[in-house]
């Protein structure tokens, strides 16, 4: 099931969320800085392209269970949430 899960995660979750970030970020973004914005980003989205894996290799070694760097990450996605919302609901309540 975990495998299903993973393979579904591409065309579901990143071909979907993707597209709606990217929009987000530009409409956000000043106009004369929208290519800084989003290569900003884009790097952040890199990085953690690159630190996840050796985090989880880490957090494998010393448990012997990946368990752990899912729960990091769903934890990380609840506090992404959570701040984009924040966010969001600060942006309104200022122009209203």
């Amino acid at each position: 099931s975990l495998s299903i899960i993973l393979l579904l995660y591409g065309p579901l979750g990143k071909m979907a969320v993707d597209p709606i970030l990217i929009s987000y970020m530009s409409d956000q973004a000043d106009p004369k800085s929208v290519a800084t914005t989003l290569g900003v980003f884009n790097f952040f989205g890199m990085a953690s392209s690159v630190v996840a894996p050796a985090l989880t290799g880490v957090i494998i070694d010393s448990t012997g269970s990946g368990e752990l760097g899912y729960y990091l990450g769903a934890a990380l996605l609840l506090v992404g949430t959570v701040l984009f919302m924040a966010t969001n609901l600060k942006k309104k309540t200022v122009a209203a």
